[in-house]
């Protein structure tokens, strides 16, 4: 039980987890193409967490574009959440990216999420309410 990094056996299951979260509405920008070329742009910074029968029931992503470090994805099984697995999973992604000499770190949350906004501001983090992202409509 615990943390530890992606894998491509992974997939079906993480899909399946960010489905039922909401974090994604279809597989269409997230194939096995395009999570393995975030893995590998990222070394080390996407992250699952089992459960004891080593089932994959929560996910965290990091990204580092060489200014600043992105979290992304991060999800928890319903059935599991309010245990400490989210923040365990932001506190390792946010461990890595310290040990990688990233000073400035940010999540990517919908503003309606009103839990992620929650447990991030618990974590130190603030809430940036002044930037608007500005997306290509090809999603």
């Amino acid at each position: 039980m615990g943390i530890r990094e992606y894998t491509e056996a992974d997939y079906h299951v993480v899909i399946s987890l960010w489905l039922d979260c909401h974090l994604i509405e279809s597989t269409r920008n997230a194939s096995p193409e395009h999570l393995s070329a975030m893995r590998q742009r990222n070394k080390g910074l996407f992250l699952v967490y089992e459960d004891n029968q080593g089932k994959v029931i929560g996910t965290v992503m990091g990204g580092w574009d060489g200014w600043r470090g992105w979290i992304y994805k991060l999800a928890v099984a319903e059935e599991f959440r309010k245990s400490g697995i989210a923040s365990q999973l932001v506190n390792e992604v946010s461990n890595r990216f310290s040990k990688m000499g990233v000073s400035i770190a940010r999540a990517y949350i919908e503003k309606t999420n009103n839990a992620s906004l929650s447990l991030f501001t618990k974590l130190g983090f603030e809430r940036m309410d002044n930037f608007v992202i500005v997306t290509n409509g090809r999603q």
